[in-house]
């Protein structure tokens, strides 16, 4: 697959700590050999180093065995940066299984060095390794898992305990067998990636954790409506990250997309509070970070059930205030235009 001196070397010398810099050559390796085409049908954009770490850190687990789905693993990216972050914690867990969805052949390869990686360094860590590479649409897959389990015990239903995810960006039409499939279990979206968020988070376990980059659009707007009020109802908020520049996180796919990292927990009590933080991009070590109430990020008599990503001091105070507006803009005889 690699025959590459510098790689071989890494390899080698693989320590626990370098972990995520091998995958990361991987990922560039796999991103060369992909074809533009076949990436844009399958909505493939693969985690760089920086952001898979940050997504990693974000997960509170402290269970002594961890399973964690990754749906639409690509090179394995995500769940490396998960598995070195458990590694290197002072208290690791005693056993660590990984569930890979990838449905491109040409990945398979990479995913089970990326596995064998991920083994070497559990091993080093003195944690019991063990993973799987699902080759299946993890959308189809995921809806025959769940509408079989539909009236089983909950002793019988899939059940993992954390859920990483990059999920694929692609319009899903009316007429399509995406839809056809995503109404077996009474979901409906108009997105692939909040389809992907639908069905991981009824795969969770009670108290499992949803740590997921993906575009900004489902906050807000009449499209991904349904899909946030079954979300904001069955997962609390505890983490939202957002990057000023619409062009770091996936620059290396010259992607120019709004992005925002969330961490949600499948629990039933709301926090009283949620951590908004905000970088430059990536490769930025100052993060700011700000903590609001919970009832200022989600409104309760919210009918829209919109998600506000508040920064800031600033933004807060301008939130406030918007809340105690009650007309709209049409009743006020007022029209908003975007765009030239």
């Amino acid at each position: 697959m690699i025959e590459n001196l510098a790689y071989k070397d890494m390899r080698a010398n693989l320590g626990r700590h370098h972990l995520l810099d091998t995958v990361d050559f991987l990922r560039l390796d796999a991103t060369r050999k992909l074809d533009t085409d076949r990436k844009a049908n399958l909505g493939q954009f693969f985690t760089p180093a920086s952001v898979a770490y940050l997504l990693a850190s974000l997960f509170e687990c402290t269970s002594p065995a961890i399973t964690l789905l990754d749906a639409g693993a690509g090179v394995g990216s995500l769940f490396s940066a998960y598995v070195a972050n458990l590694c290197e914690r002072d208290t690791p867990p005693e056993h660590i299984h990984i569930v890979a969805y990838e449905i491109d052949e040409m990945l398979l390869e990479y995913l089970q060095e990326t596995l064998y990686l991920c083994k070497k360094a559990c091993e080093q860590a003195k944690i019991q390794f063990t993973g799987e590479i699902v080759q299946k649409d993890f959308l189809a897959d995921g809806v025959e898992l769940l509408a079989g389990t539909l009236f089983a015990p909950a002793s019988e239903r899939p059940a993992f305990t954390c859920a990483l995810l990059n999920p694929p960006y692609r319009k899903i039409q009316t007429s399509s067998i995406e839809r056809k499939l995503l109404q077996r279990i009474g979901v409906e979206t108009s997105n692939l990636y909040t389809a992907f968020l639908a069905i991981a988070t009824q795969l969770l376990a009670t108290d499992g954790e949803l740590v997921a980059i993906t575009p900004r659009s489902f906050c807000n707007g009449p499209y991904f409506k349904n899909f946030r009020k079954s979300f904001l109802e069955t997962m609390s908020l505890h983490r939202l990250h957002v990057y000023d520049s619409r062009k770091q996180a996936f620059r290396d796919n010259d992607v120019l997309q709004e992005n925002i990292i969330l961490h949600a927990v499948k629990e039933r009590e709301k926090p009283s509070t949620v951590v908004i933080s905000s970088s430059s991009g990536p490769e930025d070590d100052f993060i700011l970070m700000h903590e609001v109430e919970y009832t200022q990020v989600v409104h309760q008599e919210d009918p829209e059930a919109f998600i506000r990503v508040v920064q800031d001091d600033l933004s807060e105070h301008i939130v406030r205030k918007m809340s105690t507006f009650r007309s709209s803009l049409g009743e006020l005889g007022l029209q908003v235009s975007t765009g030239a």
